[in-house]
């Protein structure tokens, strides 16, 4: 097995130290065939005559170009390394080496971004995207000549990627190198994680075996067949609405140039919130991809409470989640009438909000703000130009998109199900009370945080709540899901500050539940 271990980041930026560092640690004798590409010349070079691995191969390679499929091939074949350290040009889209087919029993490891602090600031704000992307694919990001305090850049680094290891200084960094390059301890590492996942698998099954012993077989068998005849129903019905919403946004996002919208936005001055809201009826773009738009709007100068405004409309009251709607609530149309007239309402008081409190949208977008998302291109460009390769990147978006928002619909109606068979129905039917009507309203807003449903499936699990819950509970749960949903908050915070998004989130709480808790008293228990 040959790992590829990529060091990416700018010119001076400490690529090559690090590589040099890691070739003249111990760990490194255990490699019988180390090959290490260079693809920049900095003004530091790599001394063969101090690393402790004496099979060590460099190869400098000078044009973007020539990063392809034949190049690892013809080299897993002449050389067959069981290392390959690349010292990455920080000029180069790091999208190219990641797209690129690799031999069988080769694969990228990991990706390492070094950056030197003093620059940091400045590169990541003029090199638009080309950093931003480095930085997202990164496991690792390593800084070096660091003066001052750190909690700025590590909260930049969060803005762009919440997953990566960050270090400041040197000790931190060669642990972390000797845990990842030493073959041992390595060895050692995974020996541990399986122990864990085989105590956790033993930890389930006696924790299944217990609760069988509990519970009657007999029960346990029909609220286990009962629960699995409602989970598969929900999805069957869902399903095919994510599906038409994931191929229907990736057509937006392929084909509708982001500069249409601003035109639109800009034209009329005064007209800007309803055009917001009737751009957003008709774009059926998904929580995932509405909020890098979003952002890129209040960039290029559309107001930031009107992009507010289109981000909620856009995958809360578009015609796909209107028509999954009406389907999940076979006979009862008030329920996609209630949802666009509620949805619409909690939009304009938001944007008005925003309005009202003087949001600028030079003080609330991150300073790394990105574009990119899990329903994006970046990353795994299409093969082919053109018509073609707009037609692949439909595709390609699309099963992205289905894929990424399927596992919340999954959990979501397997939770939904397991409420509703474990949580008596006389628990939130009584009316007349304060309590009684605010109760529901805010386990349904929490359900709808929690469970993250796509906007045009979250019909189908609400439905599956009427059971238990009252309307007005079930109406805050499908209107305020697209738009106060945890997979939304972290999207929003690689964009935007998180200061604005946790005022964001508390403006439209305080405003459904508001509106919610008014319904509720209203309807006094009656059907809708």
């Amino acid at each position: 097995m040959t790992k590829i271990e990529v060091f990416c980041g700018f010119l001076e930026s400490g690529k090559t130290t690090q590589i040099q560092c890691i070739l003249e640690q111990k760990y490194i004798e255990n490699y019988e065939k180390i090959l290490v590409l260079q693809c920049e010349d900095g003004e530091v070079e790599l001394r063969p005559s101090t690393m402790r691995n004496k099979s060590v191969s460099l190869k400098q390679i000078d044009q973007k170009k020539k990063i392809c499929s034949e190049l690892f091939h013809k080299i897993k074949l002449e050389l067959n390394p069981n290392l390959i350290l690349i010292e990455y040009n920080g000029t180069w889209p790091i999208e190219r080496l990641l797209s690129i087919s690799m031999p069988k029993n080769c694969k990228i490891d990991r990706i390492f971004f070094c950056a030197d602090a003093s620059t940091f600031d400045f590169y990541i704000k003029n090199t638009g995207g080309l950093m931003a992307n480095q930085l997202n694919n990164a496991d690792a990001v390593l800084f070096n000549r660091i003066s001052g305090n750190t909690k700025l850049l590590k909260s930049t680094i969060r803005n762009l990627n919440r997953s990566a290891f960050v270090s400041f200084d040197k000790e931190t960094e060669e642990s972390f190198f000797t845990g990842l390059f030493d073959p041992e301890i390595s060895k050692k590492n995974r020996s541990q994680q399986k122990s864990y996942q085989l105590i956790f698998f033993a930890l389930l099954v006696c924790t299944c075996i217990l609760l069988a012993i509990i519970f009657h077989l007999s029960q346990s068998y029909k609220l286990i067949q009962s629960i699995n005849m409602i989970f598969i129903g929900i999805l069957m019905q869902a399903v095919p609405f994510l599906l038409i919403g994931a191929f229907v946004s990736a057509l937006l996002q392929v084909f509708l140039p982001d500069e249409t919208l601003i035109k639109l936005f800009t034209a009329h001055k005064w007209l800007g919130f309803p055009i917001a809201m009737i751009l957003g009826f008709f774009l059926p773009v998904c929580d995932c991809g509405i909020v890098p738009i979003a952002s890129r709007l209040t960039q290029k100068g559309v107001p930031l409470e009107e992009a507010m405004v289109f981000m909620l409309a856009a995958p809360a009251v578009n015609p796909i989640t209107i028509l999954s709607t009406l389907y999940a609530f076979p006979g009862q149309p008030q329920y996609a009438f209630y949802r666009i007239g509620f949805g619409l309402l909690i939009f304009l008081i938001a944007g008005l909000t925003l309005r009202l409190t003087h949001q600028e949208a030079p003080l609330v977008l991150s300073g790394g703000s990105v574009t990119t998302c899990s329903c994006g291109t970046i990353g795994c460009p299409p093969p082919h130009s053109g018509k073609l390769g707009k037609i692949e990147s439909v595709f390609m978006i699309a099963g992205q998109e289905f894929l990424s928002m399927g596992r919340y619909i999954i959990v979501g109606s397997f939770l939904c199900t397991v409420l509703q068979q474990v949580i008596p129905a006389f628990l939130f039917q009584s009316t007349g009370t304060v309590i009684a009507m605010i109760v529901p309203i805010l386990l349904m807003l929490l359900a709808a945080f929690f469970m993250s449903a796509c906007s045009t499936s979250n019909a189908f699990i609400g439905r599956s709540f009427l059971n238990i819950f009252p309307p007005a509970a079930v109406i805050a749960f499908i209107v305020m899901g697209p738009m106060l949903d945890l997979s939304n908050l972290f999207l929003l915070g690689a964009n935007f500050k998180k200061e604005f998004v946790v005022r964001l989130a508390g403006i439209l709480f305080v405003i459904g539940l508001f509106v919610f808790l008014l319904l509720s008293l209203l309807l006094k228990g009656r059907a809708l």
